[in-house]
This record gives C-alpha cells, structure tokens and sequence, in this order.
C-alpha cells in the first residue's frame, strides 16, 4: 500500500512538472532567457565553450557594440554581448560569475552609465538576468538582490507572465519558438530591431531628440550597494585573471547637456579605474564624433542605432587593440565634457509644449544649443502628416497661440529649429488630439 501511494505521489509530481512546463512553454516569450541561453550555447560550442571577450551593462552596451566587429578587429574567435535592458549593476556581477564559470573569458567590458549607481532597480530588469543565471549564481542573486515583495515575479514564472494568457499571445509564442527551431535559433527580426546570434541588438529605426528637461547628478546620491558591486566586479575579474575594461557607451548630445554634473559621474568612473589599474574611457567624448555621429544614428535621445553602433564599434575595438598591442594609445578622446562643447557649434535639439483647449493650440517651444547660437523655430501642420503648412515664418518667438479648429481627429505639429549663423538645425514632429 505504501509503494502505491508512493507511486501514486510520483506520478502527480511528475504530471504537475510536465504540466508546469507546458504551460511555461506556451505563455513564456521568447525575449527573455530563452533566445538568450540558445544562442549563448551555440556560440560557445562553436568554440570550445569558451569565451574570449564578454560585454556586460545595460541597454546602451547591449545595442553598441557588435561582438562580429570585435572579433574581425581584434582576431579574438568567440565574443559575445551579455547586456540586457537595464541591467543593474548588482546584476552585471552575477552576469559575469556565471559567465566566468562556465566560458572562461579572458576580457570582460562593463558598460557604465553616469546614472548606473544612482538608479533604483525595476523588478523587470533584474528577473531578465535570473532567468539566464544557473544553480548558486542563482541562489545567491534571488536571496541578494531581490526585496521579498518581488518574490512572486521572481520566483513564480507563471505569475511573471500571467497576462500571457490570451489566445492571441500564445499563438505569438509558440510561432516565434518554431520558427526560431527551424533556423536553428539564428537572429531574428521584431522590428525595429534585429535580434543577433552573438547577443547584440541592432535598430533601423532613427528616433526624434526630444529636449528633455534638466536632470541632475549627484554624488552624494550614490548607492553603497552599487558601489560595492562595481567593486566586486573589479575583484572578481582580478581574482580570475580576466582584464577587465570600463567603457561609456555614447548617447545623443542633448543628453549630455542636460545632464547637471554629468563630468562628476565620469570623474568617479575615472578615478576608480585609475586605482584599479583598469582602462575606462567614455566614448561620448570621442573627438571626431561631430563629424560622423549625428542624431541620424541614433535609436532615441539615449542609443544608437545599428549603423552607429557599428561605427561606435570600430573605432572601440581600435581602441582595444592598441591597448592590448601594448602600443602608442592613440590620442581619440576630448579630456571633459567643457572640450567636447567647445567643439559643437550647432543647436542640440528642440521641443515643444503643446496643449489644445477649445480648439485653440498653445505652444512654449524650447531648445538647447551651444552658447553663442541663437535659434530661429517655425511651425508646420499637418492633417495627414504628409502634407504640412507653415504656420509661421522663421522667428526667435518662442510662444505661439492658433486656432486648429480645422483639423479633426489628430493635428500633426513640425517644429524646427535653425541657427542665425547657418549651423545644422533639428526638428521633432508631435501628434496631437484635436
């Protein structure tokens, strides 16, 4: 009788997994760990599960560096891109554990960002890194970083993805998982972005630069727990004999100069690297960038696009490979923001307030620019956002009041910035209820 009902207990655990992972199999999409843990496989097997150059961060370092370009340049035969969307610092050290114990890296990138010890974490971005870590990387992660009333994302997958549950995107699911079986888990599309094999994202799509307003960097603000991952991240790779590289991924320019105390971040990143005897350097502070890195390569206000991360690509891995040559380093970089703003000479970007109260259209348009500029704005509409009219001519007016009451359902606003002297000017379009 005891054997039976031992039998009996067996057979419904196991019907409760194979259930459990049924389910799983339908709800759970394919943008979290499992496209990841595939291709990361596939990739190290193709080499000895052996990794030479890993990169970790968050979404900045995710969509610039394509891992291909580094390993065309560098002549290393295995690199790959761990990053996920905001990863947290505390994450990017278990990211790296795992990766140290399983793939052996000798080169590991850290992505660092002037907000990475500021930040709060999103529950979200940190179960993406649990579900690609494996045993006591794990274990630890979920009993460190984890608060317990994240717990039911983080422990129960079926509650984390419980508004997958619909006929709809289940169907989604199970077409992405056969399709991505059928080309042997190679990349793939979800436009805009093209998902790669070696863990890299690229974007076609080029995103406005809306000017946001100020924000501000404090040191004083830096989180001891943050502190200490970059710390232990420093460690682990010392402990490990990897070399380890700091690097600031570029964002757009207007990001720069909204940033109050932006160069305090890059001070502190400086400074630790110099007494780590780490290399750290921001690429936002290439010196050519004026040149070759406009807005028309970039994903939004804060990434690059594809075409501009392989560009960002190229010249980081001929950084790299000076470096690791033991060579000239050559001289690439402005020392500070105040040298790099020096050398632009054109409005950053624009934007508008726009609010429509009886039919009438109220709008504060802003802009940022380079002292010394001054910007001349107009205004178009549109009622098909093809066609625009010009609302007004050229003017360094700022407020504007007009009756849309000819529009119906949406009114589509251009508004342009040029500068006095002749520099590049910039644009934003906004679509609003009418």
């Amino acid at each position: 009788m005891i054997k039976k009902n031992l039998f009996h207990l067996f057979c419904l655990v196991f019907l409760l997994i194979l259930g459990r992972a049924a389910v799983l199999y339908l709800i759970e999409p394919v943008d979290y760990s499992i496209y990841f843990n595939h291709i990361l496989r596939n990739k190290t097997a193709a080499n000895n599960d052996q990794l030479d150059m890993v990169f970790i961060g968050a979404s900045r370092t995710l969509r610039t560096f394509d891992p291909d370009v580094f390993e065309n340049v560098l002549g290393l035969d295995c690199v790959f891109n761990a990053a996920s969307g905001l990863q947290p610092i505390e994450s990017s050290y278990y990211m790296l554990r795992e990766l140290i114990e399983r793939y052996y890296p000798k080169y590991a990138v850290l992505g660092v960002t002037w907000e990475g010890l500021l930040d709060s974490d999103s529950t979200l971005a940190k179960v993406i890194v649990l579900d690609r870590l494996h045993g006591k990387n794990k274990k630890d992660y979920l009993t460190n970083a984890f608060s317990s009333d994240e717990y039911p994302d983080a422990l129960s997958l079926c509650y984390r993805f419980r508004n997958n549950f619909t006929a709809e995107k289940i169907k989604k699911n199970l077409q992405e998982k056969t399709e991505l079986r059928k080309n042997g888990w190679s990349q793939r599309q979800s436009p805009p972005d093209l998902y790669t094999n070696n863990g890299f994202i690229y974007s076609y799509q080029v995103g406005d630069i809306p000017n946001y307003a100020e924000v501000r960097y404090d040191p004083a603000g830096i989180d001891p727990k943050k502190a200490g991952a970059l710390e232990m991240i420093a460690e682990l790779c010392s402990e490990n004999g990897i070399r380890l590289f700091l690097v600031s991924a570029p964002t757009t320019m207007m990001s720069l100069y909204r940033i109050n105390g932006y160069q305090n971040a890059v001070d502190y990143y400086s400074k630790f690297a110099a007494d780590h005897g780490i290399d750290y350097v921001n690429l936002n502070y290439l010196k050519d960038r004026e040149a070759w890195l406009g807005d028309g390569l970039m994903f939004d206000f804060n990434h690059v696009n594809g075409e501009g991360a392989e560009l960002v690509s190229e010249k980081y891995a001929e950084y790299l490979k000076a470096v690791l040559s033991g060579g000239e380093i050559p001289d690439m970089f402005y020392s500070n923001l105040a040298e790099l703003q020096e050398s632009v000479h054109r409005i950053i970007a624009v934007g508008a307030n726009i609010s429509i109260t009886d039919r009438m259209a109220s709008i504060h348009i802003s802009s940022r620019q380079t002292q010394g500029i001054t910007p001349l704005y107009r205004i178009q509409i549109s009622q098909d956002d093809e066609t625009f009219i010009p609302l007004t001519d050229w003017t360094e007016e700022t407020q504007f009041v007009f009756d849309v009451s000819a529009y119906h359902g949406t009114a589509h606003f251009l508004v342009e910035a040029v500068s006095t002297t002749g520099e590049p000017g910039c644009m934003i379009r906004y679509h609003i209820p009418v």
